[in-house]
């Protein structure tokens, strides 16, 4: 068997004459391409990390949970990988449901509780806690002075 080399050398008809091909420079150098703003670049690595923390901890989720064929069903408490899921997705703006509202207590609830209160004549008071903690309608009351003893 006889190589036969062409006499001419090839060229690329993509690059204009005079220029050498572009290097890729894996995964940072396409995303260097992308975009040359650097916030940005750290955003859309911020971006993939927080989306490879969900897909790994359903991952394990779902083995905890489901006999995969390939995968033995695992013994583990799932509760950390859970809390890790959840506060993930909640960075992405995703958050759980509930069916009274934000904080449980729907606004009916609370004018409710609001009127029983006042029928116990004060003698129960409700205290509501804002983070940072924030104290309302709290008065300072002095303590009383005994009046001094005689001899």
């Amino acid at each position: 068997m006889e190589v036969i080399l062409p006499d001419e050398p090839q060229v690329d008809l993509k690059q204009p004459e005079g220029k050498k091909p572009k290097k890729k420079s894996g995964v940072l150098g396409k995303l260097q391409d992308i975009t040359p703003d650097k916030e940005e670049q750290i955003a859309i690595i911020g971006v993939a990390v927080r989306l490879g923390i969900v897909v790994w901890s359903g991952f394990c989720l779902t083995l905890a949970y489901i006999d995969l064929p390939g995968f033995p069903k695992q013994t583990f408490d799932p509760t950390f990988i859970a809390s890790i899921f959840t506060s993930t997705l909640t960075t992405f703006g995703v958050q759980a449901a509930s069916k009274k509202g934000g904080n449980g207590v729907t606004k009916e609830d609370m004018e409710k509780m609001i009127a029983a209160n006042s029928q116990n004549n004060g003698a129960y008071q409700t205290i509501r806690v804002e983070t940072p903690l924030k104290i309302e309608g709290a008065e300072v009351v002095p303590p009383k002075k005994k009046p001094p003893v005689q001899a």
